[in-house]
Parts: structure tokens; sequence; C-alpha cells
């Protein structure tokens, strides 16, 4: 059966099958039917998942839920619009080329061996997809990959033949015939080394582009996710900040990145025996060098574009860095500034300044048609349809109720929880979007940590970041996609290395949380953040059965008097 009929009659017919969930008396059987018809479509994909992703705004007040007032602001949360901004400063980077300029001078300051070019290709995407999105650093760094690998395989498959004819000469001539073999069977080695070479180099690309997602606040939808979660389940903690998720993250981010650039090598490049001369290294110097000088000198658009984006760091960093009072404190602890505000003021710049400013006349630095074109609009969906969900489950008591269910885990100690859940989060991503694993799981690890009293960061933290472990399939990133597809694998040539990956990034990510997680943000101690968002849900259930029991009550001693 298409694949596609078969999406189209099972997204029919489960809410069919889910109908009694829909037609039940109390609030958490409505959010199940909500949740698991909006997951099931996130997954399956019947619609986009922007449209799905709407699904919350008609179901969540039709069951009588939560209003529709309520529901959509969920859709333009504090985290939202930092997101937003962010993505317009990224855009502008990408509008004026400035990407392609940092990465063609780190590849030119690296070196031409292969193994630190393809060091210099996994720092470079990584420092780039740390700011702007995945999807655009690798489809930036395919084509000079493809170049410098050209360059390469050339020299390298020139060398190889002419030293070829020059043995072949010193042989008798009796052996033509295998001389032709011998000559075909080195164009097949030749072009199986090339090949090998190339895939190990744009894996180390893709691998590089969803590892360095993790690295900021901005970097990737999971982590606006997570900040947006505990904005709206716990509005008492302040533990994730823009510089506090750097100072946790980047550490792994590198230890993850180098573990792979070594592993890469030695699997494939090590095991390639290709014969890198001085004139191959020299032809791969003048090829970055031709397309660095063909950018032509730094422009008032780029350095312009470079002071605002630096501008913007330092006051993400900066506005509350924890070790030292941050800029917000200037205005008062009765104004709450976040992250937004400095990442909307840069943007507003971005499309106010000219791009020369010695020409008023000239176009700005950033065109609104430009960002509106880029904007990744089915992602900002997303992550207001995940916050939507979160926010019904709270008010509806399902995420207590989950707790309560899983509150059985807490014969396990707290490590083997979070290692059992990061494996699992590793698998579940290589299928779905790691936005949307994200969505899925973490108001349901919120509420598993409450109810077996760990700190819920303890989970959500580790996992968040985990959902960006995706290695193994072409479908599961956009960068595994253009890797795959340039590189004309084969599944099991993603897969087999992308399990090793995913394993080692894990492993890491398990040594960070228990580490420096731990020294950074207490993990083994309940929060007061968490012990009052537990005394809210006690609260509100012993409000609700007062209620039930007052109801009871009233319809007994009505029946009696009737009778």
């Amino acid at each position: 059966m298409n694949r596609k009929i078969f999406v189209y009659i099972v997204s029919l017919i489960l809410p069919f099958a889910l109908l009694p969930l829909a037609l039940s008396t109390d609030k958490e059987s409505k959010c199940t039917f909500v949740m698991v018809i909006v997951a099931a479509y996130w997954l399956l994909e019947p619609v986009p998942i922007a449209a799905t992703s709407l699904l919350p705004i008609v179901l969540f007040p039709i069951l009588g839920v939560v209003s529709s007032s309520e529901i959509c602001k969920n859709y333009m949360k504090e985290s939202f619009m930092m997101f937003v901004g962010g993505l317009i400063v990224a855009i502008a980077v990408e509008d004026c080329k400035l990407h392609e300029r940092i990465a063609l001078k780190v590849l030119l300051l690296i070196g031409s061996e292969i193994k630190w070019l393809m060091m210099g290709f996994m720092i470079t995407t990584m420092l780039l997809s740390m700011w702007i999105s995945n999807t655009a650093t690798t489809a930036m760094m395919v084509p000079i990959v493809d170049a410098v690998i050209g360059k390469i395989t050339m020299t390298t498959n020139c060398n190889d033949i002419e030293l070829e004819e020059n043995n072949s000469l010193t042989e008798s001539k009796q052996v033509c015939n295998t001389e032709d073999n011998g000559k075909s069977n080195t164009k097949k080695v030749l072009e199986a080394r090339s090949s090998t070479l190339k895939v190990a180099c744009l894996l180390s690309v893709c691998y590089a582009a969803n590892i360095g997602g993790t690295g900021t606040l901005t970097g990737t939808g999971p982590n606006l996710v997570l900040k947006g979660m505990l904005e709206e389940l716990h509005p008492e903690s302040t533990d994730i900040t823009f510089a506090t998720w750097m100072m946790y993250n980047v550490p792994g981010m590198i230890l993850c990145v180098l573990i792979g650039w070594f592993y890469l090598w030695l699997v494939y490049v090590r095991c390639s025996n290709i014969d890198h001369n001085i004139e191959s290294k020299e032809r791969i110097h003048e090829i970055i060098s031709k397309r660095y000088i063909r950018l032509g000198r730094l422009s008032s658009h780029e350095a312009s574009v470079i002071v605002l984006f630096l501008i913007l760091v330092f006051l993400w960093v900066f506005r509350d860095p924890k070790f030292i009072p941050g800029w917000a404190s200037i205005f008062g602890s009765d104004t709450k500034i976040g992250d937004s505000a400095p990442a909307i003021a840069v943007s507003f710049l971005l499309f106010y300044l000219p791009s020369n400013l010695r020409d008023l006349n000239s176009r700005p630095l950033l065109e609104w048609k430009t960002a509106q074109a880029k904007l990744p609009w089915g992602v900002l969906l997303l992550l207001g349809g995940g916050f939507a969900l979160a926010h019904g489950a709270q008010e509806s008591g399902l995420s207590e109720l989950l707790g309560e269910k899983l509150s059985s885990l807490n014969v396990l100690p707290p490590g083997a929880v979070v290692a059992i859940i990061c494996f699992m989060t590793a698998m579940i991503t290589e299928i779905a979007s790691n936005t949307t694993a994200a969505t899925i799981l973490l108001p349901v690890l919120n509420q598993m940590a409450i109810s077996i009293g760990v700190n819920p960061l303890c989970l959500m933290l580790p996992v968040s970041i985990v959902c960006s472990y995706a290695f193994m399939l072409p479908v599961a990133t956009p960068p595994n996609a253009i890797a795959f597809e340039n590189g004309n694998m084969r599944t099991i040539d993603m897969a087999k290395p992308g399990l090793v990956m995913n394993l080692v990034c894990c492993g890491v990510q398990l040594f960070m949380v228990n580490t420096l997680g731990v020294a950074m943000f207490d993990l083994n101690t309940f929060p007061s953040w968490a012990k009052h968002s537990l005394h809210q849900n006690m609260t509100s259930r012993n409000i609700s059965d007062l209620a039930n029991i007052i109801a009871n009550a009233s319809q007994y001693m009505n029946e009696t008097l009737l009778t």
C-alpha cells in the first residue's frame, strides 16, 4: 500500500477510534485525546506539521479544556520572540554572505591536510550552526566540500594513474591484457577512495551542524522548547539563561565534535590510504583562496552586521550572567527584561540602518521581504503548538496524572532514569523532528521528575539536547538529508556511523549532566520553584476533589428530599 494512502487512512480513522476520550466527562481524558491526535499527526504528517500545530486552538476550547483566549497566548511567548529576533539576525548574516567569508577564512587558517581539512569543516559548521540554521549552514558548506574533495581526488588520481603507467612500461609486452585490467581495477579503487573520502567529509559537516545547534539557546528548536516550557510550567525558575546555557553546553558540544572528527578520520580517512601530496595541498589552498578572494574586501554591509551581531551576543550573555550583576539590573528589580528585548532591538536596527553608511539612500542591512521569505514560520508555529499542549495538560490535570503513573520509576536511581530516557529520545528523534520530539517529551518528563522528587532540569535538560543527536537516518534532520543526497550514500552508509555517534554523544551528555550540570544547576536538589508547582498541583487537586464531594453530597440531598 502506498504510504500516502496509509497515512491518510490512519489519520482519518484515529479521531473516531479515540472518540470515547473526547466524549468523556473529565478534562484529563479530553486533553489526552488532543495530545494523541496532535502527536500522531506530527509524526505521520497527513498535513504539514505547522498546520497540525494549530489544532490545539480548535480542539481545547471545543472540548472545554482551555478557553480560546488562554490557549492563543501560548503562540506568542517571550521565548518565541527571542527565537524570532535570533533568526532575523541569522538571516542578515546569510544575506550579506558573512557566513561564507567566515567559513573560508577558517579553512584557510587550519591548513590543507585531509585530517585538518575535516577538522576545519566541522569547526566552521559547528560555529555557524550555533547562530544560524543548521540547514543553511550545511547547504553553504556542501559546495565547498565538493570543490575541495574534487581537487584532492583529481590530483591523487592523476598521480596514481601516472605511477601505474610508469610501472607498466617496465613490464614485458606479453601482459598487455593484464595491463588493461590493472588500469581498470586502479580506476575502481580510486573511485572507491574518492567516494569514501567524500562520504566522510559530508558526514562530518552534517554531524557538526546537528551538534552545533546545541551550543546556544537560539541554535535549534528544542533549546527554545525547554526555555518556553520552564516559563510556562515554572515561572519562578531562572536557571536557564543565554549565558548559563552556553556555559553548560559549549564544552559538551566541543567534546562531541572532537570525538566525531576523530572517529570519522580513524574509520574513513586513515583506512582510505589516499596519497595526499604537496601538489594536492597547494591546489586545495588555491581553490579556497580563490573563493575567498571572489568575495572581495569586507564591505560596510558586512562590517555593520558583524558589529550588531557581536552587540547582541554581548547583551545576551551579560543580561544575567549569574556570576556578576547583569546589565538588566540597571533598570531595577521591578522590571523583568528577558532575552527577547535585545534580540528584537538589534533586529529593528537591521531594518533601520543603511547597508552603506556613506550613502543613506542605500538599502537597509536587511529588507523585510528577505526576512519574511526566510523566516521558518512552520517551526515557530510548532513551538507555539508545543507550548499550547503543555498549557492544556497543566490546566486539565493530565500532567499530574501522568506524573502519578510514572512515579513507579522512583525505584530506579535518578542516573539510570536519565540514561534510559536519553537513549530512548535518541531513537525517537530519528523518526520525528527534534523540535517535535522535545515538544512531546518535555511536559511529560517535567511531571515525572516532580512526581519522583527529582529536579525537573535533571531530566529535561539532557533530553532537550539529545533531541538534536539524530545522526542515523537521512530523514532525521535536513543536514542529514543534504549530506545523504550529495554523497550518493546508501542508508547503511549513514546508519552505521550514525549509531556510534548517537551512543557516544548520549554518553557525553550523561557525563556532562552529572558533572557540570550538577555543579551549575544543583541538580541533586529538588528546587523551590518545583516545590511551588507541586504545591499548586496538590492544591488544585484538593480543590477539585472537594468540589466533587460537595457536588455528590448536593445530588444525594436533592434525591433524598425528592423521595
